[in-house]
């Protein structure tokens, strides 16, 4: 069904987006700062949001069809691990030890971490759920808090000797703590919980949210402590907010919209280097590489077009 009002569905796109913008910075042209906030700031509600969308859905059948959601991100993972192999090995390809680490956590392209973190995700959160929803989000905020001391304030962890090491046997397994153990259980658990109040409630605290966690960030940057920025202390709360604001505004379902934001935040970076490789041939590098604004238009525009043929083939093939 096409609701007119599907605010989950389409928000999808959004989130999509601003995958693709994370991934090809379309302010650094311009102004540094202004294109880790967009990137590194309002970006990072994009997979919080996912996450949530499914721990939404699978809490409204109290977790019945949890497995089945694993098989079904496991068999886009295969296939998409397939898709990128040529870019696996045009760079170089990873040795056997690599390879295991990468497709059982770290993704074997760099977006594609997404996958093995929201099935491990999803098997800790519908555990965690058995314990009853309050002691769930917990159990699943002491996991984050220990993501963010080997993220966004790694460096303030690092200078504790025991954390440390401690985090350092946590990077002999995985790359970054933002994975199926550490961040996603959180997100899949509070979408589970559909904490839901007023439109006004809602964007009055996404608003206030957005901006403490844009202070936040801001401050950690000029800190140098982040290792990485994908967990952010205030993270959590801005998306309880965001995600009850789109529930407040949702009716209905959009599939198109869902199918869509799923190629897109596939396909993106066979899009990145399909653009890169054609403005050299056309001569479009000032345009199209150099131009980081243009850069991330090409590449949305082409991502796009590629979902949209995509889904037209597989609704035919449906019909």
């Amino acid at each position: 069904m096409r609701g007119r009002g599907a605010a989950l569905d389409r928000f999808r796109l959004v989130a999509a987006v601003l995958v693709v913008a994370i991934h090809t910075s379309p302010l650094t042209t311009w102004s540094a700062a202004g294109d880790f906030w967009l990137t590194r700031v309002l970006g990072r509600v994009a997979v919080p949001f996912f996450l949530m969308t499914t721990g939404y859905f699978l809490g409204k059948k109290n977790w019945r069809g949890a497995g089945r959601t694993i098989l079904k991100t496991l068999g886009l993972y295969a296939a998409a691990v397939v898709l990128y192999l040529p870019l696996n090995f045009y760079s170089g390809g990873f040795s056997p030890a690599e390879w295991v680490r990468r497709l059982a956590v770290d993704g074997t392209f760099y977006h594609l971490w997404y996958f093995p973190a929201a099935a491990l995700g999803v098997a800790a959160a519908w555990l965690l759920s058995r314990l009853g929803m309050g002691p769930a989000l917990a159990a699943a905020g002491a996991l984050y808090l220990v993501g963010l001391g080997g993220d966004s304030y790694y460096g303030f962890a690092a200078g504790v000797p025991a954390l440390e090491s401690v985090y350092g046997h946590i990077f002999d397994f995985c790359s970054y703590t933002r994975n199926g153990l550490f961040f996603a259980p959180l997100f899949l658990l509070l979408g589970a919980a559909g904490a839901s109040w007023s439109g006004g409630v809602s964007a009055a605290g996404t608003a206030v949210s957005l901006g403490a966690m844009s202070l936040e960030a801001l401050w950690l940057r000029a800190a140098g402590v982040q290792r990485h920025d994908s967990m952010y202390v205030l993270l959590p709360v801005l998306m309880v907010f965001l995600f009850s604001l789109l529930l407040s505004m949702d009716r209905g379902r959009d599939r198109r919209a869902r199918d869509l934001s799923l190629l897109v935040y596939l396909l993106h970076p066979w899009c990145i280097v399909l653009v890169r490789g054609g403005a050299k041939v056309a001569g479009l590098q000032r345009w199209l590489i150099d131009n980081s604004g243009g850069h991330f238009l090409a590449v949305l525009a082409v991502s796009l077009c590629a979902a949209w043929c995509v889904c037209a083939v597989g609704e035919r093939v449906r019909r």
